[in-house]
């Protein structure tokens, strides 16, 4: 499981924060973060935005999209 107990929602940047960098190191893509942490809660997905951005130094999640679109 991902986290101790089930957030309600993901809605706190270092939760948010916390649970990208992990899944990331474990191989997930950006779109596989997004679906892993709507499957657990609730997530808010500006914040999920805001941490590819820190994270990654652009909106990794729509490149990703537009690839597959390509």
């Amino acid at each position: 499981m991902m986290f101790d107990r089930a957030p309600k929602r993901l809605d706190q940047a270092d939760m948010v924060y916390a649970a990208v960098q992990a899944l990331y190191a474990e191989g997930y893509t950006p779109v596989q973060i997004e679906d892993a942490l709507i499957r657990q809660a609730p997530t808010d997905l500006d914040l999920l935005a805001e941490c590819y951005q820190l994270l990654f130094g652009a909106d990794d999640r729509q490149q990703t999209i537009a690839d597959q679109a390509a």
